[in-house]
């Protein structure tokens, strides 16, 4: 019987994923994010900071001290324990199986037909956002991520008071990561909606109303258990704190995508289109900007440029909960231009946010190589020692992912690789900043093309007295 039982669940999973688009996506997941496979065991970022050189459970004393739950980091030490490749391999897996609970919720979205959503999982999958995902610090967004989905999908399609149960505790779960507490929305809707579709709202039954009542309460309980339990320590009390300039730029940012996809729909064949057209276009206008909104109202998007910067650094972590909208808002350009072209506006859209992807991905694997060569060339510099105040200034930022910019503790961390010591070493001062010191400025002689051909960086030293 339970072999049976086995065969009939495996039999019903098989049939709910018909038409998943398993080779086209894991070939574009793949070329778009594999390149984080090649040198796993590289610390990024806050990793120097948090990571290495550091206790087991530091990682999560610093995260709870921010004002996150105790379990925030507790699943990331024991993997980095076993070895620092654990984390990009999840990392790599979970994303991806994020689009596979995806596509399960999108089967349950009745404007939306097959094309559609494959459409919306394949750009899901590799919108070129959330570079940052490449920091071990970063897992915990990583498994709030997958966790959230996994529950949307469960809450959706699965009737049973354990299914019910069991995709509450991964919402709770996947709040860790705070801005899942705006985002929530989101599923919360879908829920209350797929509930509408079945009944009355006036004429719900008790049982839905209950579950709708728990699933309201659930971010409010989160909250005050936060209040009470793992509230931030003094240093971090704005850690995450809701602004009102961040709140109407967020808001702002709304009335603008409601413009956009108002205007776009009136230029378009469809002008004239059924309800069900426009409530496409402006649900996915919405995600969009609804996945952005928390980190506008904290500030960590500081202006609207932020949202589409090129030279992002690792702030490509507060576009988190965009792809579910980029998805969505291509899929719905799609549908208001004439069918022949729509396959070729998804191709382009797949091919363009492919070729970023691998450019990104190069440029941390340059970095990856690039963290080794510097180490060597400290230990070669004769400046690099114990009495000297550093000026590091970095001319071949091309080589770092997203270009971004090596912070003091990440130096100081590649020194200590180096089996050396300075007085101090900045990446964010001048000459200005020290009564004696020298400014080291790292350049390189070698194109992009050619490091990565050769994978040698031609990095040296040119040095000057402050």
């Amino acid at each position: 019987a339970s072999v049976l039982s086995f065969k009939g669940r495996l039999k019903s999973a098989q049939g709910a994923l018909d038409g998943f688009p398993w080779k086209l996506a894991t070939a574009l997941y793949t070329l778009s994010w594999g390149w984080s496979l090649l040198r796993p065991n590289t610390l990024y970022w806050d990793d120097w900071a948090y990571i290495y050189n550091k206790p087991k459970s530091y990682l999560n004393e610093i995260f709870v001290n921010t004002g996150l739950p105790p379990w925030r980091a507790l699943i990331d030490q024991e993997l980095i324990a076993v070895g620092y490749w654990t984390i990009p391999v999840l990392t790599f897996l979970f994303f991806f199986a994020s689009g596979i609970a995806l596509y399960l919720i999108l089967k349950k979205v009745i404007f939306l037909n097959q094309t559609q959503i494959n459409f919306t999982i394949l750009i899901f999958l590799i919108a070129p956002v959330n570079h940052a995902r490449i920091a071990l610090v970063m897992f915990g967004y990583t498994t709030s991520f997958f966790l959230f989905f996994v529950a949307w999908a469960i809450l959706v399609r699965h009737k049973k008071a354990a299914g019910y149960l069991l995709a509450v505790i991964l919402f709770f779960w996947s709040f860790m990561t705070h801005s899942f507490l705006f985002f929530y929305v989101v599923p919360f809707a879908h829920f209350a909606l797929t509930i509408a579709k079945k009944s009355n709202f006036k004429n719900l039954l008790r049982g839905f109303k209950a579950k709708l009542l728990v699933l309201a309460l659930l971010p409010i309980l989160y909250y005050l258990l936060r209040g009470i339990f793992w509230s931030p320590s003094a240093e971090f009390k704005d850690y995450h704190r809701v602004t009102l300039d961040g709140a109407i730029r967020g808001i702002l940012f709304f009335a603008i995508c409601g413009f956009i996809s108002f205007a776009g729909l009136q230029i378009s064949q469809f002008r004239n289109s059924t309800n069900i057209r426009w409530a496409m276009v402006i649900a996915s206008f919405s995600i969009f900007a609804w996945g952005l909104f928390p980190y506008f109202v904290n500030q960590s998007l500081g202006d609207f440029v932020s949202v589409f910067a090129f030279r992002a650094d690792y702030g490509t972590r507060h576009l988190l909960l965009t792809p579910l909208g980029i998805g969505l808002i291509v899929t719905s350009i799609a549908t208001m231009i004439r069918r022949p072209l729509q396959k070729k506006l998804i191709a382009t859209f797949l091919g363009l946010f492919m070729l970023v992807n691998i450019f990104f991905g190069t440029q941390y694997l340059l970095d990856s190589y690039k963290k080794d060569q510097l180490t060597e060339l400290f230990r070669q510099t004769e400046v690099v020692n114990s009495s000297s105040d550093l000026i590091f200034v970095d001319d071949t930022k091309l080589f770092n992912g997203r270009f971004s910019t090596y912070r003091n503790t990440e130096l100081i961390g590649l020194v200590s690789l180096a089996d050396k010591s300075v007085k101090s070493i900045s990446g964010k001062s001048t000459c200005d900043d020290v009564e004696i010191g020298y400014e080291i400025r790292l350049k390189s002689d070698k194109s992009f093309s050619s490091a990565l051909l050769s994978r040698k960086l031609g990095l040296y030293f040119e040095i000057k007295e402050c």
